[in-house]
């Protein structure tokens, strides 16, 4: 069997846990690492099996081997890097948050549809089996009607650079909030939400933690805890009217537990033994799109990706949190 070729621009340390994901994939090869230092992509490409490194964006998209390339630069540069491989005919997914705003995320996936090539973003959830399971067993009346979503997400992250510079659209929202958010949206679907919040401020001026009030019509809301300054229990419940959903690590889920109304345990799934580091998925379904010659992924539409970042820029205003290249 022919091996799909990835390639992947930035050496970070989400690169490494991509380039191994991949290594242990069936009928995939972490083919190509660049980095704006040949040094480092040769280390990285040492350590974790790749085939060929670069020193630069450039050569990377101009590799003809490069099947699909995998943007972990910094939330400040995805769009600018993706534009980069769009121009150059490569197939792009891009590391969440998919850009720093909504303009400049709409301009990489109208480039993308205009190109005929994918473009897709991996945000990890929407593509895992236990979500999906999860969906179904909601969608057959599990639980009833879905009322309220509550989660919590965070980790201790005050040490990542990138994560508390403005000029590189550090924060916690879109580095953490794009996870609840984009889990309550799974649920609740792509209805105008009312949100309203609180937020703490580091002094470098980005986003250290937040709390979100969302409302739904028909009486529907969800609440979401974020922070990037210690971990909580980053787990989340889901409460319809016939029973309850517990999810343990909303971010990469373990267990899932369904409760009927007298909070008796109906059903507990387990993630699948087969499942390595839950990367694997978002890569399957890029792969599947490409060959069939979509330019999005029906797991994350394009819709959805641009949905989400106009939450997020709506919430930084209302934050008055505005990044430098803004």
């Amino acid at each position: 069997m022919i091996n799909f070729k990835v390639g992947i621009m930035g050496a970070g340390k989400i690169a490494g846990v991509i380039a191994d994901t991949l290594r242990d994939l069936d009928a995939f090869e972490a083919y190509a690492i660049a980095s704006r230092d040949t040094e480092k992509a040769e280390a990285f490409a040492k350590e974790h099996g790749v085939t060929k490194y670069y020193g630069s964006y450039e050569e990377l998209v101009a590799d003809p081997d490069v099947e699909l390339i995998y943007i972990a630069t910094p939330h400040s540069h995805h769009a600018e890097h993706a534009k980069l491989c769009l121009n150059a005919g490569k197939p792009v997914l891009v590391e969440k948050a998919f850009s720093y705003n909504a303009a400049t995320t709409e301009e990489v996936l109208k480039l993308a549809r205009e190109k005929n090539l994918f473009c897709g973003e991996a945000m990890w959830i929407r593509f895992m089996p236990m979500y999906r399971l999860m969906a179904e067993y909601i969608q057959k009346g599990a639980i009833g009607r879905v009322n309220n979503i509550t989660c919590s997400l965070g980790y201790s992250l005050l040490k990542e650079e990138r994560l508390t510079k403005p000029e590189l659209a550090g924060g916690a929202l879109l580095d953490l909030g794009v996870y609840p958010l984009n889990l309550i949206s799974m649920i609740y679907g792509s209805e105008p939400p009312m949100i309203g919040s609180t937020c703490a401020k580091l002094d470098t001026g980005v986003d250290a933690q937040e709390a979100l009030q969302i409302s739904y019509k028909g009486g529907r809301c969800a609440n979401a805890f974020v922070t990037m300054m210690y971990q909580p229990d980053n787990n989340a419940k889901i409460y319809g009217d016939r029973g309850y959903i517990e999810i343990d690590n909303i971010n990469c889920p373990e267990t899932f537990r369904i409760y009927n109304q007298d909070h008796k345990l109906v059903l507990e799934t387990k993630k699948p033994d087969k499942q390595t580091t839950g990367y694997e998925f978002e890569f399957i379904a890029a792969r599947d799109a490409i060959i069939v010659g979509q330019t999005e992924c029906p797991e994350m539409p394009h819709a959805e990706t641009l949905r989400i970042m106009q939450i997020c820029d709506s919430l930084r205003n209302t934050w008055q949190i505005k990044y430098p290249m803004e």
